[in-house]
């Protein structure tokens, strides 16, 4: 199958970083964004967890939705047809540089919800021209990508959120408040644990070539590759099973670790481990995340957390891999444990899960006074009101992008399948070339950004 050609790109990369699109928005300051103090907004992405992005931030008071775009045409004339009513100026593209290109000057904000390995491509481009982002976890497929769209976006001013939803919740608060009251007691263990994958992982061979099916069009494989090496179409990579190989997605770690690692992360004030284990190693491959693995974290004592922390991750689709579960007392499919040594807590703020495992005839605690605040009105309207209103966000990328670089040691670590020595301060493995590899990345294709 011969290369699509990549002129129109060339033409829009030129035209994006010579043109007038280094223009920033009228208004891109939060709460300055008209008299109205409407908000401009434009999804790339709008398919599986971007259909929800979608619907979540245009649904926010306040918000007028601009412009859709997504490289498969059937999903983005869905989109329009559904958006079109409520907001009938919106426009439809399946090249985000095309979006960016032409909606320029009037958007103020863009979700980025598309495949791990190019999320950082369209987010910088986006925050370069000075539009607040929202970006789905794992934030980036690299470490070094991590890094500079933080400061990028630090640099720009403008605001920020993963799209780790059990940031925003109350259970996630209520966590933090009872481990600094004490209620917990030391905390020095903690698992987390998820039932995923729930796509292929473990393959040895990608899928036999088949012709790209009509939805992509003519050009629609190569932007879903974006800055990837060029491979030619298989079934089971757009739209879903992706997330199972290293070239495109970040495996179970990185699609549940984002979620149910955090509560524990806030609540003791975790910074960055500096050394990963792996065990439990089953189907692994050259190209595709393992079956199962454990990847433990030892993360060094922090001011709030006062001793280092051994932090395990478990995962695997029908392997009974779980931690030991407190008490005797059942554990959810998905979710962490905080194993303190007064009393166990198991909370998901993705789950809606608080349970603190006590023992038989036990009282649970009262909670202590309410600390922190909760989030009024979930995570998109968290974005939105940090926008609009300067509300604090729950996972700018000052906050989510060192936690997103834990799980991706982890994604390094369950590759290379050994334990790694992490020196935070310079990003670098100790001692390690391969590993050091793989916070970079690969070099993207012509008219793409890795």
């Amino acid at each position: 199958m011969k290369k699509p050609s990549s002129s129109r790109r060339d033409f829009l990369k030129t035209s994006a970083l010579a043109g007038g699109l280094l223009l920033l928005p009228s208004g891109f300051l939060r709460g300055q964004n008209a008299p109205s103090n409407r908000l401009n907004y434009a999804a790339i992405g709008v398919g599986g967890m971007g259909g929800a992005d979608t619907g979540g931030i245009s649904g926010q008071k306040g918000v007028q939705l601009v412009g859709l775009c997504d490289v498969d045409k059937e999903r983005l004339d869905g989109a329009l047809r559904k958006y079109t009513p409520r907001f009938p100026k919106v426009r439809g593209f399946r090249d985000y540089r095309e979006l960016l290109e032409k909606l320029g000057k009037d958007i103020d904000a863009v979700s980025v919800s598309t495949p791990d390995h190019t999320h950082f491509t369209a987010a910088y481009s986006a925050v370069e021209l000075g539009k607040h982002v929202y970006v789905q976890k794992p934030l980036c497929h690299t470490i070094s990508q991590v890094r500079r769209l933080s400061a990028k976006a630090a640099a720009n001013k403008v605001v920020t959120q993963m799209g780790n939803q059990g940031s925003s919740s109350a259970h996630t608060r209520l966590a933090r408040e009872w481990f600094e009251a004490g209620l917990l007691g030391n905390v020095k263990e903690v698992a987390a644990w998820s039932d995923r994958p729930i796509w292929p992982q473990g393959m040895k061979d990608y899928r036999p070539v088949k012709p790209v099916p009509e939805k992509l069009g003519d050009d629609g494989w190569d932007l879903w590759l974006g800055p990837a090496k060029f491979l030619d179409y298989r079934d089971g990579l757009h739209a879903f099973a992706w997330r199972g190989y290293y070239a495109f997605g970040c495996g179970a770690l990185g699609d549940m670790a984002i979620h149910l690692m955090y509560d524990a992360y806030y609540a003791l004030g975790l910074t960055a481990p500096t050394k990963i284990e792996v065990s439990n190693i089953t189907g692994a491959s050259d190209i595709a995340y393992p079956l199962t693995s454990n990847i433990t974290f030892h993360f060094p004592a922090t001011e709030r957390s006062k001793n280092p922390v051994k932090f395990t991750w478990y995962d695997g689709r029908g392997s009974n891999n779980r931690p030991q579960s407190p008490n005797g007392q059942g554990l959810p499919g998905n979710g962490s444990v905080l194993y303190g040594d007064k009393i166990a807590l198991s909370v998901s703020g993705w789950g809606n899960e608080f349970k603190p495992l006590l023992k038989e005839g036990e009282e649970r605690p009262k909670n202590p006074p309410k600390k922190y605040e909760r989030v009024r009105g979930g995570h998109y309207a968290n974005w939105v009101n940090g926008i609009l209103k300067g509300e604090e966000l729950s996972s700018s990328f000052d906050k989510s992008g060192p936690f997103a670089e834990v799980i991706l040691l982890g994604v390094i670590a369950s590759r290379l399948k050994r334990t790694l020595t992490w020196d935070a301060k310079s990003g670098t493995f100790t001692g390690d070339d391969e590993a050091n590899a793989l916070v970079k990345g690969g070099v993207p294709r012509a008219g793409f950004k890795a």
